[in-house]
């Protein structure tokens, strides 16, 4: 790639660089100028910053505390130090190749002076920000929820061996690379960073730069490295979560995974108005302003949110946003002990599990209350549990939610042809391929003591055979390696077993005793200990004593509601668009995308298709037929145009919409990436 030649500077110039750079010498002057490409307030910006640097570099680390602590992996030792830090990436000049579609620099914040006043610092208790100051004295800047664009210079003079934020957030802009953030941060070290990384660069906080770039792990990096969630853009006290949804109506985005994760961590959702998300199945607006019977109650929290905010926040919220911010609302927060234990027990993520599930409450609750039990008391006997419920409802889901926040190894295992015990483990010596094993047996060797996840998917298609080999790991976590006959221990495997042979019990029992899981707390308990006193009855019928007997708990999957059904709907047309927006490549043969779908009514939408389509013995996988309808109108409509498929950067927007009871579609503009 050829770089663009900078001018040379004149005399004229390099006198006024020198102004802004104090006492320096032509040399550096020139070098500058260069950088900047002769732009002089770039320097000034670029001094500032230095010298801000520098100041505070003067002062000592302040505490931050965090509200959810770091992934044990990251903090359990502590890097040892290279001679260099990792490189910084230099910033190409604009124009010069780039995409910028992702990084917009903020017309108000990119040239002026730093007059922020520092974010807040990290609060105790989940999702307490700094409050606005009282409305008399409130600012009223209008922020347009795009962020500056940190310039990428590096003066000789600056310090390699400090951890400075602004610093991270050059290597978080320019590459929303992973793994060279990871770098920077693992060079310092938690303790280091932990005491700086919530300082604010230009006004906010290096969260914030880390959710513009829509990655839910860089995210998450930052936040195990210390960032608080609970930050707030300095000048007009929006808080993070505000911004991760705001930002999807710049960037014509939604990151809902990121919503999540924040909620996860400890974020309130009662920073957001709850007349923009609640009732979570009503239509955004469309007007210019709320409508007249959406109650509007400002709170200490939401007292930074202007009317012009309100409305954005209420339109740019989507259905599936919505859902979690309305749940997270509802969900009693985890007491300081159940914090204590799991950051102890190395599961912290467990408390996540909520936030990243579409209904199946009484399957969390039971899960997350299990799997306490089992870290506060271990035992010798592993954890067993019991995923019942009809298909498409979330079992394998949960698992994998489990898998990913626990940062766990999984072994998934498809048991519908597993008859005899050699295709689950393996033969013994001296049979034919004893020296291979099997997946399931060299996966429990491989994490001999080590607590991991096996899932036994349709349990009920096992034979008696593989339930006896079964009994010697599932009663005091002692196997066999078929191998070579040696011990293994898996008291720490968490067993999972995924049936559908409770299904009648489930749907007959919820059928008649649906309204007591929507009612008050005392009823819905007794419901749910009533249900499991007869699944328990009915696995016995199924799998006899001695199974039934090692297994620790019982999780149920019940049908899901309207409008859960439609939020699982939601998800799925979401997936869809994010197909559709790929690039079209005529030499793979992928011959139809550039498309960006924008849903009219989407909750009226997604409620129609899921009444048309949901059935409670397929679950998910009887909406996403209701999917490929609104995927066939796209198709089709794409089908009609007259012109050959081209690859360009064209983009075509399309509408998906309800008129008269229909779902209709229709292109309406065409715009450059």
């Amino acid at each position: 790639m050829s770089s663009v030649q900078p001018v040379i500077p004149s005399q004229d110039l390099i006198d006024a660089a020198k102004k802004i750079l104090g006492d320096c010498s032509d040399q550096r002057a020139i070098r500058l100028l260069e950088k900047s490409n002769n732009d002089l307030d770039r320097i000034k910006i670029h001094q500032e910053d230095l010298l801000k640097r520098r100041s505070s570099d003067s002062r000592p680390l302040r505490e931050h505390p965090i509200d959810t602590p770091p992934r044990e992996e990251d903090v359990a030792e502590k890097p040892n130090r290279r001679s260099n830090p990792p490189s910084q990436p230099r910033r190409a000049v604009l124009g010069q190749g780039e995409d910028r579609s992702r990084y917009r620099p903020s017309k108000t914040h990119i040239s002026g002076p730093h007059s922020l006043s520092p974010s807040s610092n990290s609060s105790s208790q989940r999702g307490a920000p700094t409050p606005a100051p009282d409305e008399g004295t409130a600012t009223s800047n209008e922020w347009d929820f795009t962020l500056p664009w940190i310039l990428d210079f590096m003066d000789i003079d600056d310090n390699p061996d400090s951890f400075q934020p602004d610093a991270l957030v050059r290597i978080i802009q320019p590459s929303a690379s992973v793994p060279k953030v990871r770098d920077y941060l693992e060079f310092f070290g938690r303790d280091v960073a932990d005491g700086k990384i919530n300082e604010p660069v230009r006004g906010f906080p290096a969260i914030f730069y880390a959710v513009e770039t829509d990655q839910e792990a860089m995210v998450r990096l930052l936040i195990n490295f210390g960032a608080n969630v609970s930050v707030v853009h300095s000048a007009s006290r929006t808080p993070l979560l505000a911004y991760a949804i705001l930002k999807d109506s710049e960037q014509q985005t939604h990151s809902t995974a990121i919503l999540s994760t924040l909620l996860s961590t400890a974020a309130s959702p009662h920073v957001i108005p709850a007349e923009t998300f609640t009732p979570f199945t009503r239509d955004a607006p469309t007007g210019s302003t709320l409508e007249a019977d959406r109650k509007i109650e400002v709170t200490e929290l939401t007292r930074w949110c202007t009317d012009a905010t309100r409305l954005k926040l209420a339109k740019a919220t989507n259905l599936t946003q919505r859902y979690y911010l309305d749940r997270a609302a509802k969900l009693k927060p985890p007491s300081l002990r159940h914090k204590q234990i799991t950051k102890i027990k190395k599961a912290t993520g467990l408390l996540g599990v909520p936030y990243f599930l579409i209904g199946q409450t009484i399957a969390v609750d039971l899960l997350i209350e299990n799997l306490l039990a089992h870290l506060l008391m271990p035992t010798e006997q592993p954890l067993v549990l019991c995923f019942a419920g009809p298909s498409g409802h979330g079992k394998t889901e949960l698992a994998r939610q489990l898998q990913t926040l626990l940062s766990l190894d999984m072994e998934l295992v498809d048991c519908t042809t597993m008859s005899r015990e050699s295709e689950l483990f393996g033969p013994r010596k001296p049979w034919v391929g004893a020296k291979k094993g099997s997946p399931l047996n060299n996966f429990l060797v491989q994490h001999a003591g080590e607590r991991c996840l096996v899932f036994l998917d349709e349990f009920e298609k096992t034979s008696e055979e593989i339930h006896q080999a079964l009994l010697l790991p599932f009663g005091n976590g002692e196997y066999e390696d078929r191998r070579n006959r040696e011990k293994v221990d898996c008291s720490k495997t968490i067993w999972i077993l995924a049936t559908n042979a409770l299904d009648d019990t489930i749907l007959e029992f919820y059928e008649q005793n649906e309204p007591k899981f929507d009612g008050d707390e005392a009823e819905k308990d007794q419901a749910v200990k009533q249900l499991l006193k007869e699944l328990q009855g009915a696995f016995l019928n199924w799998f006899d004593a001695p199974v039934t007997g090692r297994v620790s708990g019982f999780v149920p999957f019940l049908p899901f509601s309207a409008g859960e059904q439609a939020v699982i709907t939601h998800r799925e047309l979401l997936k869809l668009d994010e197909q559709l927006r790929g690039p079209i490549n005529l030499l793979r043969e992928e011959l139809i995308g550039n498309i960006i779908l924008k849903f009219e009514r989407e909750a009226t939408l997604c409620e129609l298709l899921a009444k048309d389509y949901y059935c409670k013995e397929l679950g998910a996988r009887s909406l996403i037929q209701g999917v490929k309808k609104v995927r066939n109108i796209i198709v089709k409509a794409y089908l009609e145009e007259e012109e050959e498929i081209q690859e360009n950067d064209m983009l075509q927007e399309f509408i998906i919409t309800v008129q008269d009871g229909e779902i209709v579609g229709r292109a309406r503009k065409t715009f450059y990436h």
